[in-house]
């Protein structure tokens, strides 16, 4: 297994081509391709996690960011702040609107509760010690269990010393898995943020759109005992920005692909997954709109739920349209008639696949509903409560990763940051949007728990008015007692909420078991599919599926043609801005930047000498997505000259399927940073300390 593991890696032989989510230890096999494009850094310092430029690069929740400072200055995208922001906005206070600059150490804020830096030390290959003596007999859910109790082993072992989070993650369709340990930093404050109409200029009518004017940029600190964390690396900024053609690099952890996935499950996806999701989500997402319409301080509390929703929405909605566009579902078809023709005889894999599959989706219906309960905050702080008491009485080995004792402390966190976004109106109007989803259900996928709730109570409405009008779930300092307390206290309280929860327990238990069995059947066939793909593509460079792991991607400053007798160029100017001004949101920029816009000595020492103008967003052919937020983007000598910070519309369907003609990522110009920073909002001390002034 181990040797044709390493032939995988030496698989990733140079190609001159800008497709691919690299892992470190491949990079150095591209070495000719980095040439080709015009890096001038040694492809070997890409592959060393604790040198430079790779030891400056570091995971948050949900995003990337690096080291800017040899104080612990973090930069990051705005939006990845957003929950910090938001956690220390008041309607009185309203950072969310005017932004933050903390003048002074002592003036910078606490992170959201949860908000954490970890810094990648080690990746090491944990594939012997995952899938040995594994009898092939076994059945399908004792083989996921044998391997989910080796994973938190693994786990377990290497947090041992503290001050640690490891994780293990499968590669090559379960072919391969590391045990990442990363260094975990806790003591994390906001430093700078811009005014939303800076960092989100344009907001969801510009999101996934280019041309794209915003500056899309936060900074956080890390502290260790009490003082600023020393980073061993840290990027520098480049003192030139970036041209059409040059090359650029972009390391960060990108979430999740799927280009790997079969035809028959990009079906699914295609017909059901993104078209009902795309009906909640829009549902959902009106709810809080409406709830802030009138009242300043739920659109405070639902801000950043509402920037995740729509972000969310319109992805689904892109990646909708792709899926007829770009045929993506006959792509699949079409290549696995060339794996059955390079086999010279149909294999049963695929076929064995969809059989599982098959089984697992026979209540997707349900189950969607099931996954979707929990975004009605209650509901899921209530899950959380309920699913600890139930958990605690186990051996931490037997209970679920997700709420292991290394979790409780997430999981209170998570609590505390829930009272800033907990706002009831909204909340119950979400809730009770899938209780009457769940009444449409048909019979054999009906969730009987909810059945009899409603039955009880005689309507939906009645049911709601006893789950939020007969709870403490809303007070926070209840839920910090509740998530302490054992099953049977958790039941002697009568908290409405806190009962349906436990309610459907049984259910979600026995969804578990199923997927249990349908994971261990993956674990079996997956490698076997990934085989078929490796043997029909040759030479061709094989890197694996996205999965919040370190990687790296590549490529050039480019344009594209969105459609016939259309060219976009690759990068916007403050022209642009003050161009799409309209003097109320999402287009209304702060008066200190419209006035900056009109000095031209404002624009000293930042403008671009050919485009005349101070540069503000790129694009560039590097592939990626979400989880990338935040990723800096090196030029070809290693120096940060931007933050990637989406893509554009037609390339978010690159998930499922690269086309390189119009694939794009978009990243904002240190540049545009630099004189948002100087002209606007005056953070001379953070230009000194970043080494720019």
């Amino acid at each position: 297994m181990l040797k044709k593991l390493a032939l995988l890696l030496l698989l990733a032989v140079p190609v001159l081509a800008d497709e691919g989510m690299w892992m470190p230890q491949q990079m150095p096999h591209l070495a000719d391709s980095l040439q080709k494009l015009g890096f001038k850094i040694d492809p070997a310092r890409f592959s060393d996690l604790t040198g430079d430029p790779l030891g400056a690069v570091v995971l948050i929740p949900g995003c990337t960011a690096s080291f800017v400072s040899p104080d612990g200055l973090i930069v990051t995208n705005h939006h990845c702040a957003f929950g910090s922001i938001q956690h220390n906005s008041t309607p009185q206070r309203d950072l969310i609107t005017n932004g933050f600059l903390a003048k002074t150490r002592e003036e910078e804020l606490p992170a959201a509760p949860g908000t954490k830096v970890w810094v990648t030390t080690n990746i090491e290959d944990v594939t012997k010690r995952m899938t040995e003596n594994i009898d092939a007999r076994t059945p399908d859910a004792g083989r996921a269990r044998t391997l989910d109790r080796r994973e938190k082993e693994l786990v377990a072992e290497c947090e041992k010393p503290g001050g640690l989070r490891c994780s293990v993650s499968s590669f090559f369709e379960g072919s391969q898995y590391l045990r990442t340990t990363r260094m975990e930093l806790t003591d994390v404050r906001l430093v700078y943020a811009p005014a939303e109409a800076i960092g989100n200029f344009g907001g969801d009518i510009d999101n996934f759109e280019w041309p794209r004017h915003v500056g899309d940029f936060s900074f956080y600190r890390a502290y260790q005992n009490g003082k600023p964390y020393k980073p061993a690396h840290w990027l520098k900024l480049a003192t030139s920005g970036v041209n059409e053609g040059d090359p650029v690099m972009v390391i960060g952890y990108p979430g999740r692909t799927f280009r790997y996935k079969t035809a028959d499950e990009v079906r699914n996806y295609q017909e059901f997954v993104y078209p009902v999701n795309i009906r909640y989500f829009s549902e959902a997402l009106k709810m809080m709109e409406d709830a802030g319409k009138n009242d300043k301080d739920a659109k405070i509390k639902n801000a950043s739920r509402i920037e995740s929703f729509a972000n969310s929405l319109k992805n689904y909605q892109s990646v909708s349209e792709g899926f007829a566009k770009d045929h993506i579902f006959e792509a699949r078809v079409a290549r696995e008639e060339q794996m059955n023709t390079t086999m010279r005889s149909r294999n049963t894999t695929l076929d064995d696949i969809a059989a599982a599959n098959h089984e697992k989706l026979r209540t997707r219906e349900r189950d969607l509903i099931l996954d979707w309960l929990p975004r009605a905050q209650m509901v899921g702080q209530a899950f959380n409560i309920a699913r600890v008491a139930t958990e605690r009485p186990k051996k931490d080995i037997d209970r679920l990763a997700r709420y292991q004792e290394r979790e409780w402390p997430s999981l209170l966190q998570s609590s505390v940051r829930a009272q800033r976004t907990l706002e009831l109106h909204s909340d119950r109007a979400i809730l009770g949007t899938f209780l009457n989803e769940a009444a449409k259900l048909p019979a054999d996928q009906r969730i009987k728990p909810i059945d009899d709730a409603v039955a009880a109570a005689a309507s939906v409405n009645a049911l709601l008015d006893r789950l939020y009008g007969s709870t403490k779930v809303a007070s926070q300092e209840e839920r910090a007692k509740m998530l302490n307390e054992s099953t049977a206290q958790l039941r002697a309280r009568n908290d409405a909420m806190v009962d349906f929860a436990l309610s459907l327990l049984p259910l979600l238990n026995a969804r578990e078991e199923r997927d249990m069995a349908w994971s261990g059947a993956m674990i079996r066939l997956r490698p076997r599919y990934f085989e078929l793909l490796r043997n029909m593509s040759g030479n061709a460079p094989i890197y694996p599926d996205a999965n919040s792991t370190l990687r790296i991607t590549f490529g050039r400053i480019a344009g594209y043609r969105p459609k016939d007798a259309t060219w976009y160029t690759p990068q916007t100017t403050l022209r642009g801005v003050v161009e799409k001004e309209k003097g109320e949101e999402p287009f209304a920029s702060p008066k200190t930047l419209l006035d900056a816009a009109k000095d031209p000595n404002s624009m000293v020492g930042h403008q671009d000498p050919d485009l005349k103008d101070v540069p503000v967003n790129f694009l560039s052919t590097c592939d990626t997505t979400g989880g990338n937020s935040g990723s800096p983007t090196l030029n070809a000598n290693g120096e940060l000259v931007g933050l990637l910070f989406d893509g554009n519309y037609e390339s978010i369907d690159a998930d499922f399927l690269f086309h390189e003609a119009d694939t794009r990522s978009i990243h904002v110009d240190t540049q545009y940073m630099l004189w948002i920073m100087d002209a606007v909002d005056h953070a001379d001390h953070l230009m000194k300390e970043l080494g720019v002034r």
